[in-house]
């Protein structure tokens, strides 16, 4: 693909990006559902020391994962944490137009839209800064154009992998976009299907606590293509990924999100030896605390996840051959809780 300030938003200039396929003309000028246009929504770019150990380090050495935060994004998590720049993102600001983070200072929480030359600047400047790769956050609105500034970065010397960090409502439009350009796909795997549901069929708990009632069909078809294109996850001598798979899922109280279901099918589908992230992060936030009388059917969601819940779903994966799992303390629901009105985004 040509790097070109002529940006298609999907290869029929219809976006048909995540699973919504809203058809919107973004090149154009119109936006997509999620309101995402023909620039790039960008909030923030760090150094982040809060991933998985094969994408931030073990703590040993300098550096971290070099993370761009993404303004916007396809789905409407009631509980997100990112909601300040997923959710609540509007046009561009008149904020700093300086590609330089370490210069531009705290941004405002709607971010601003960039270019892919500056898109691609920020990628090298995270490199010269030491990161580990080029972790993506929330990028399937931006898929063509992230498609562009990595084809850039890349001509003008970037050799770092690139982590593409999604909620895996990826249409395979997107996927298609990324395959050679991304080395390590880091999905969500947020709720499984029920039992008895057919193929295609609404999930209603996705549709209400997703705002995608496909989801996980939708979810289920990028992953397999996600992990057909760059195979399992491999280390380097240090400890610290090199191109895979690594597959994220949030437990959330009451088994909303269909734990019981959702590490048997990972397994059968992509064998034991899966490396998984079991993330026990869950923490009541955006639309969950601010409107609570509309969540009641789904008590859950009002509390943090319990160590009992925690330890059960740790258990399943294991009882399912899951070694290869990653498990988090349950103060990780304070402690990786975001504010992007801060300086420094975690604590």
């Amino acid at each position: 693909m040509p790097v070109s300030s002529g940006i298609k938003t999907s290869p029929d200039e219809y976006c048909r990006l995540c699973g919504h396929a809203c058809l919107a003309r973004r090149a154009r000028g119109e936006t997509g559902r999620c309101g995402a246009g023909r620039l790039v929504g960008f909030s923030t770019a760090l150094l982040h020391h809060g991933e998985e150990p094969p994408l931030s380090g073990d703590g040993s050495r300098n550096g971290g994962s070099g993370t761009i935060f993404f303004t916007r994004c396809v789905l409407r998590c009631v509980f997100c944490q990112n909601w300040q720049i997923s959710q609540r993102s509007g046009p561009a600001t008149e904020a700093d137009s300086s590609v330089s983070i370490r210069a531009a200072g705290p941004q405002p929480v709607s971010g601003r839209d960039v270019s892919v030359e500056e898109l691609a600047d920020i990628m090298l400047e995270l490199e010269a800064r030491g990161a580990f790769n080029i972790n993506l956050v929330s990028p399937t609105p931006y898929a063509a154009q992230i498609a562009l500034a990595l084809n850039r970065a890349k001509k003008e010397g970037l050799a770092l992998p690139v982590v593409y960090n999604t909620g895996g409502y990826d249409s395979l439009t997107a996927l298609s976009l990324m395959d050679g350009l991304v080395d390590i796909y880091l999905p969500d795997a947020k709720i499984a299907p029920p039992e008895g549901l057919g193929e295609g069929e609404p999930d209603s708990r996705s549709a209400r606590l997703l705002g995608a009632g496909d989801y996980p069909w939708v979810n289920r078809r990028a992953l397999v293509e996600m992990r057909r294109q760059v195979g399992p996850l491999t280390l380097d001598g240090q400890g610290l990924a090199r191109r895979g798979f690594l597959v994220r899922h949030l437990v959330l109280p009451d088994n909303l999100a269909r734990t019981s279901l959702m590490l048997p099918w990972l397994s059968d589908t992509f064998g034991p030896t899966v490396h998984l992230s079991l993330m026990a992060q869950y923490h009541p936030t955006h639309l969950v605390t601010e409107n609570p009388d509309e969540f009641r059917s789904f008590p859950g969601l009002s509390r943090p996840l319990s160590l009992r819940e925690y330890e059960q779903a740790v258990d399943l994966a294991l009882d399912w051959g899951l070694n290869n799992s990653f498990i988090q303390e349950l103060s990780a629901g304070r402690n990786y809780l975001p504010d992007f009105r801060r300086p420094r985004v975690f604590n």
